[in-house]
């Protein structure tokens, strides 16, 4: 007498499950890490336009952090902390400004789960100062 496998696809669908999720989550978790990635060099680039529209390298670091943070709020970017250095030296037109963002967030907050940990990402820019403004 043969025995029929009953119940089996359920027995297999059960012990799948799991493993599918996972995945999903490490899905989603790639998707955010390099959204992430994308956004901390968009802010950097919001921050090198801004400081290229300045007149002096005070008002220009202002302007970069200013806008910085403006635009992490409005991004979905959350950072646990961040810092961003910009380089201002050459501020006379047609040179150019460079900023660089360094953003810690948390992975909780990229994937929505409480899961541990951090991830770090840069964002860099280069902005060029407008050739035919006039000097201060």
């Amino acid at each position: 007498m043969k025995r029929r496998d009953v119940g089996g696809a359920s027995v297999e669908l059960a012990l799948l499950t799991p493993l599918l999720v996972l995945f999903a989550l490490l899905v989603v978790l790639a998707y955010r890490t390099v959204s992430a990635d994308f956004t901390a060099n968009t802010v950097a680039h919001a921050a090198a336009r801004a400081a290229t529209l300045q007149r002096t390298p005070e008002a220009a670091q202002s302007a970069a952090h200013r806008t910085a943070a403006d635009a992490l709020r409005t991004h979905d970017l959350s950072c646990a902390s961040y810092s961003l250095e910009l380089d201002t030296s050459g501020l006379q037109p047609g040179s150019t400004v460079s900023a660089r963002l360094t953003c810690r967030a948390e992975l909780g907050d990229l994937t929505g789960l409480r899961v541990p940990g951090s991830y770090v990402t840069h964002g860099t820019a280069t902005a060029v100062v407008d050739t035919y403004r006039g000097q201060p």
